[in-house]
C-alpha cells in the first residue's frame, strides 16, 4: 500500500531497500527491480482498498498483518438472504435455487437465429464452434439480467419488428448519414409501425441514420468517427472482418462500401441487438452478422479474423489486457486491430480508476493514458504502434438530442470547470491507433 504523505511513504520504500541491502541485494539489483515496477505497479491507500472491497460486494474487511507497506487484508463476502444458506428453511433453499421466472418472449426469441450456417465456416476447431453455440443460447437466455418488466417492452418492439416486411432495400453506405430505404416503399400501415418502433427504440446511441425517410440524430456523430479511421483502415475487401462492441452496427454497414466477405459483431446489448435487427430486417444486408455475445467469446475465435475494430470498449471492461489477448488470439496472422479508447491526458505510465462512476457511467474501469493503452497493446504482443487520433471528447460530437433525450457528455462536465467530469475527474480524451498481430 501507498500512505497519503510522501515523507512517510519516501521513509518505508527507504526501509524496505535498507532491508533488502541486509539480505545481500545488490544497489543495481534493487534499483532494476525498482525500475521495472515503476507506473506499472500502482499502489493503492488502505482506504481505496477497502472502499474497491466493498464495491465489489464484500461486506466486511480487515487488516490482520502488516509490516512497512505490506498489508493483508481479509475481506467477507455478503452472506445470502441475511443468513446462512444451512439456517435457511427448506422452502427459502427452494426460492433460492429457483428464482423468479422471467417474462414469456417470444417475439424476441424469434429474432435469435439459433444455428447460423456462417459460424461454421470461419470457425474451424469442433470444440470452439460448440463453445460459440452454447454460450450463443445461454447469454440469449439471460438477456442481460433484465427485469421482467423491460422484457416485455423488449418483446413488444421485436414484434413490430416482426410484423415489418423482409426486404431488400436502397442502402447509401458511403456517406455521413447511413440511409436504408426510401420513404415511398413503404405502406401507411407499415411506416406507422416503423416510426412507432422507432420512437420505441430510444435513445439511439450511434449515427447519423435515414432509415425509409426518418432522419434519426443519434446521441453519437459516429461519422466523425469514422472519417478519422477511414484514412487509415486496411483493406477490408473480401475480408472477414469483427466489430467488437459493433452497438446497432453504424460501423458494420459503413464498411459495406469496402465489399468485405463478412462483418461479424459482437455486443451483449439487447437494445443495440433490437435495433440491428430492424435495419437487417428492413436492408437485406446479408454480409453483416451481429452475435447477441459478451467480448471474452473471441477467445473461442481462434484465427478467424483478418481485420478486428474495437471501438470504445477497453474502458469498460475489468480486464483491458486479457481482452486484448482474446482479441489476438481471434485474428489471422498478419490482421488488423483498430482501437478507440477513452483515456486521460498526460505522458505517464498511469491509468485512472473512477470509484463508481465517470461522466454519469457505470462500468467504467480504467482510462489510460497514450502510453499506457500503448503498453497493453504490446504485453497482448500487438505490433506496429500507430496513433490515428488523439484528441479531448467534444461535447458536439456526443451530445443529447430529440432521438437521444439522456444524459450526455454536456450534463456530465463540471458546470464551473469543464475539463472536469461532475465526479471530479479529468476529462476524456479519444484514442485511436492500429496495430497487427
Amino acid at each position: 500500500v501507498r500512505t497519503e504523505c510522501a515523507e512517510l511513504q519516501e521513509t518505508c520504500t527507504w526501509i524496505y531497500e535498507d532491508f533488502k541491502r541486509r539480505r545481500k541485494y545488490t544497489s543495481r539489483e534493487i534499483a532494476r527491480k525498482k525500475e521495472a515496477l515503476m507506473n506499472v505497479l500502482i499502489p493503492f491507500t488502505e482506504e481505496e482498498i477497502r472502499n474497491n472491497l466493498h464495491s465489489a460486494g464484500f461486506s466486511s474487511v480487515e487488516i490482520v498483518a502488516k509490516w512497512n507497506n505490506f498489508t493483508t487484508f481479509i475481506a467477507r463476502k455478503k452472506p445470502p438472504v441475511n443468513g446462512q444458506i444451512v439456517n435457511m428453511s427448506s422452502k427459502q433453499k427452494k426460492k433460492l435455487k429457483h428464482p423468479k421466472m422471467k417474462a414469456s418472449t417470444p417475439h424476441l426469441d424469434a429474432l435469435l437465429d439459433t444455428s447460423p450456417e456462417y459460424l461454421s465456416k470461419i470457425i474451424t476447431d469442433p470444440k470452439e464452434l460448440l463453445s460459440v453455440c452454447l454460450q450463443r443460447i445461454e447469454v440469449f437466455h439471460e438477456k442481460g439480467g433484465l427485469s421482467n418488466q423491460n422484457l416485455q417492452v423488449y418483446d413488444s418492439i421485436a414484434n413490430m419488428i416482426n410484423s415489418l416486411p423482409a426486404m431488400t432495400s436502397k442502402m447509401i453506405v458511403n456517406e455521413a448519414v447511413l440511409t436504408i430505404g426510401e420513404s415511398d416503399s413503404l405502406t401507411e400501415e407499415e411506416s406507422d409501425i416503423l416510426l412507432k418502433c422507432l420512437d420505441s427504440l430510444k435513445p439511439w446511441k450511434k449515427g447519423p441514420l435515414c432509415i425509409f425517410g426518418h432522419n434519426i440524430d443519434c446521441e453519437w456523430r459516429s461519422d466523425w468517427k469514422w472519417e478519422r479511421i477511414q484514412t487509415n483502415l486496411p483493406d477490408l475487401k473480401d475480408k472477414v472482418i469483427c466489430d467488437l462492441g459493433c452497438g446497432n452496427g453504424y460501423f458494420m454497414y459503413r464498411m459495406l462500401e469496402y465489399e468485405p466477405k463478412l462483418v461479424v459483431g459482437i455486443d451483449p446489448n439487447l437494445h443495440a441487438f433490437l435495433e440491428f435487427k430492424l435495419f437487417q430486417r428492413l436492408s437485406g444486408a446479408d454480409r453483416l452478422q451481429f452475435e447477441y455475445l459478451r467480448g471474452d467469446v473471441m477467445s473461442s475465435f481462434t484465427g478467424s479474423f483478418d481485420v478486428v475494430f474495437c471501438l470504445g470498449v477497453l474502458y469498460h471492461t475489468p480486464d483491458p489486457i486479457g481482452m486484448l489477448k482474446d482479441i489476438y488470439k481471434s485474428m489471422k496472422g498478419g490482421a488488423t486491430l483498430i482501437v478507440d479508447c477513452q483515456g486521460i491526458d498526460g505522458d505517464d505510465h498511469i491509468c485512472l480508476f473512477p470509484k463508481k462512476r465517470y461522466t454519469n457511467m457505470k462500468g467504467v474501469f480504467f482510462l489510460p493514458t497514450l502510453a499506457t493503452l500503448q503498453h497493453w497493446l504490446q504485453r497482448a504482443h500487438f505490433l506496429d504502434f500507430e496513433m490515428i487520433y488523439s484528441e479531448q471528447l467534444s461535447t458536439e460530437e456526443q451530445r443529447t438530442t430529440e432521438w437521444a433525450p439522456v444524459r450526455s457528455l454536456k450534463e456530465s462536465l463540471d458546470p464551473n470547470d469543464e475539463n472536469k467530469t461532475v465526479e471530479g475527474y479529468p476529462r476524456a480524451h479519444r484514442f485511436y491507433v492500429r496495430v497487427r498481430k
